[in-house]
């Protein structure tokens, strides 16, 4: 066989079209502040690049994954003049874009579902993504991630606070991920490299520390069925004043209850149903304004002593000074997503251009220091008044920057070294993220699957909804209620107890004899874990009824991505095979995917999050989620081979596949070839390739098409964003 070489990507230029101006006045503005910068560097902008070349890039940065061959097919054929602003306004307003959004915040929050608290995490992960769909106001998402508290059933956004367990740590990535400075040094001592101290990082953390997480939703003490709650809606409308009579009356109905309840008799409840509120763990995130943070017992400079409370005080711009009825906490989130704060702004501004251009106005993007000067100021600050102008809403900030000139332009295919300015000729040459690579297969194998990425998941629903009735329940019992339930099933589990002890004392005595008793212990403690799940039972049962409290104790399982769904059949498809494709793919079919061994069924918004390690993502590079936006985009031999031997490669063969689907359609090699590329890298082959092709279809056949499908998704012009 002839060596296959196909034109690289770094030099190939095909169809160039000519470029009109910017739609947008705001697009116009930036282009404008860009001829400036490239006049004083005696820089020419990169050429147009193509409609191929457009047409995919696009498809990649705002939903993640290549075009379809009819979607590709689509925009290379019209003739409409406002075809790209079109395209780039549909592919906003879909889902795609929230799946890949979603991707990219998951990345920079550190999302994972693989923590203690699955449940939160799951719900965390769903309201991001409506966040994203919806389109909410970057500053407000913000202020709602910083000020949410409740149970999980109220808003998956306590994710945020459940995401570490240490509120130190948390304040760090907080401010490293919304201000875009590192002070995690600051926490251990004074910072090396910046002017933060260790007070400066204990002031800030006086802010957030009151977050508590640990609490289970429900505390055993002997309060009674009819105490009201602390209405914290009611709380945030009144006076200090107010506050203090409101809290004073509960406080005394609470006491008052106290005394018709002994807290002998709440120990009792709290033994009795300790192992029935295990499900409450890890869901609920209660702001408690009195805690404060101690300086460690390490502490060595001179301002304070080791132990000391600090009290709240920001770093930089204005003071967080909290409003009448608000709490610290609400104070610092309004202080940190003020269009007056010297930061906030600049930070996600700046995040979202290098969302487009592939490299930021200022490197890295999450270490600002007061000496931190943009590569281009007067950008950099035109971007900053228009993220205020577009109130925050990153949807309408990335059209701007999708429809500039310069976003239009061929890929800067050098690399930009760390700390060289870049003029911003074009976007630059990027690989794309696991996520982009594997959604490109998800294309390849079933389509557009787009809409099927914003599913509510009803069974996580509707365990949050059992356990909000569990605890409402358990609250509606009042102390006295739950005394009475917990008499009756504490006397059963002592008496189980006893039971169990006689035994374990028998079991000693035959053990101390020399006797082998392995088996009995076994046997033992699988009678002792039946009885206490048995206790547990009655208890729920006592406080829900039978079919709720089997809800409940069944648990949470998550549905596996992609669910049981099999591929469409498509009928025509089907007709154009031979007679033993469509044997294969009726195998496929009855299988519910056939050799499409990756599970290639749904984006990787909807995998696992993050992929567990040796899985296809991980091993192109997906973040593990432990470091902030912690993704690589290195090659390495394990991509190599999972592209050429694994799954993915045979998923290009299935007769289930769409791609084989459209190679089936196709007539002669020559035209599965062009297939092959309008699928892999939206354009058909040049004059060059073509006359390279050509022999090597002379020469092998309908072979060749496996040579030239493997040949292009080994190579750079499929995995890069040109």
């Amino acid at each position: 066989m002839k060596a296959l070489y196909l034109t690289p990507v770094l030099i190939a230029s095909f169809g160039l079209a000519t470029l009109r101006s910017a739609p947008l006045a705001e697009s116009q503005r930036i282009d404008q502040l860009l001829r400036q910068d490239w006049d004083k560097a005696g820089l020419k902008p990169n050429p147009p690049a193509s409609d191929e070349v457009l047409v995919r890039r696009l498809y990649l940065d705002i939903v993640g994954r290549i075009p379809t061959v009819e979607e590709s097919r689509a925009y290379l054929s019209s003739k409409d003049p406002e075809k790209r602003i079109k395209l780039i306004d549909t592919l906003l307003a879909s889902d795609g874009h929230t799946s890949h959004m979603f991707n990219y915040w998951a990345d920079v929050l550190r999302l994972t579902d693989n923590v203690k608290g699955r449940i939160t995490a799951e719900a965390y992960e769903e309201w991001l993504k409506k966040q994203v769909k919806d389109n909410t106001p970057y500053d407000q998402m913000v202020k709602n991630l910083l000020t949410t508290e409740g149970g999980v059933w109220d808003s998956g956004s306590i994710g945020f606070w459940q995401r570490d367990e240490n509120k130190l740590d948390h304040l760090a990535y907080t401010v490293q991920v919304f201000l875009g400075t590192s002070i995690v040094c600051a926490q251990c001592h004074n910072h090396p490299f910046d002017k933060w101290s260790q007070m400066d990082y204990y002031h800030m953390a006086a802010f957030t520390y009151g977050m508590d997480t640990k609490g289970r939703g429900f505390e055993f003490k002997p309060t009674a069925a009819k105490v009201e709650e602390i209405d914290r809606k009611k709380l945030k409308s009144m006076s200090k004043e107010e506050q203090k009579a409101y809290k004073a009356r509960i406080e005394a109905q609470k006491k008052e209850a106290e005394s018709r309840v002994s807290r002998e008799d709440m120990q009792q409840v709290k033994r009795a149903m300790q192992d029935v509120m295990k499900p409450l763990r890890y869901t609920s995130a209660e702001w408690q304004d009195s805690r404060l943070p101690s300086l460690p017992s390490d502490y060595k400079y001179p301002d304070a002593k080791p132990g000391a409370k600090i009290e709240p005080k920001t770093m930089f711009g204005h003071d967080a000074v909290a409003q009448p009825g608000q709490t610290r906490l609400q104070a610092f989130a309004d202080w940190m997503t003020s269009p007056e704060n010297p930061r906030f702004t600049t930070v996600i501004a700046n995040r979202m251009w290098k969302k487009a251009f592939g490299i930021g106005l200022i490197e890295p993007v999450d270490e600002m220091t007061d000496s931190t000067v943009a590569s281009n100021p007067a950008l950099m600050d035109y971007l900053s008044q228009l993220m205020v102008e577009k109130k925050y809403s990153l949807k309408s900030f990335l059209r701007v920057l999708y429809n500039t000139d310069a976003y239009q332009r061929a890929a800067t295919t050098h690399e930009v070294p760390a700390g060289e300015l870049y003029h911003f000729t074009g976007p630059i040459l990027r690989r794309m993220s696991a996520e982009q690579i594997w959604d490109s297969f998800v294309t390849l194998s079933k389509g557009n699957v787009d809409d099927t990425i914003d599913d509510d998941n009803t069974r996580l629903h509707q365990y949050l909804d059992d356990l909000a009735t569990f605890l409402g329940t358990v609250k509606s019992k009042g102390a006295e209620g739950l005394v009475q339930i917990a008499k009756e099933g504490r006397a059963k589990i002592e008496d189980n107890q006893k039971k169990i002890e006689a035994k374990k004392a028998r079991l000693d005595e035959l053990k101390a004899k020399g006797e082998d008793v392995s088996d009995e212990i076994k046997a033992l403690a699988k009678e002792a874990s039946s009885l206490r799940k048995s206790s547990e039972k009655d208890i729920l049962v006592a406080l829900l009824g039978k079919e709720r409290a089997s809800d409940l104790r069944q648990g949470y399982k998550p549905e596996k991505p992609g669910g049981n769904s099999k591929p469409e059949i498509d009928r025509k498809a089907l007709e154009a095979m031979t007679s033993e494709q469509r044997k294969e793919f009726l195998k496929a079919y009855k299988k519910g995917g056939g050799k499409d061994a990756m599970g290639l069924t749904a984006r990787a918004s909807e995998q696992p999050s993050p992929a567990r390690p040796g899985t296809f993502l991980r091993t192109f590079g997906q973040s593990d989620r432990e470091l902030i936006q912690n993704a690589s985009d290195d090659a390495s031999v394990p991509q190599a081979l999972t592209l050429l031997n694994g799954p993915a490669a045979e998923v290009l063969s299935s007769p289930a596949s769409k791609l084989s689907q459209a190679l089936a359609a196709s007539g002669s090699a020559a035209d599965k070839v062009n297939t092959l590329y309008l699928a892999l890298l939206s354009r058909q082959p040049t004059a060059a390739e073509k006359s390279i092709l050509d022999g090597v279809i002379r020469e092998r056949g309908d072979k060749a098409v496996a040579d030239v499908a493997h040949a292009l998704i080994t190579g750079s012009q499929f995995l890069f964003v040109q």
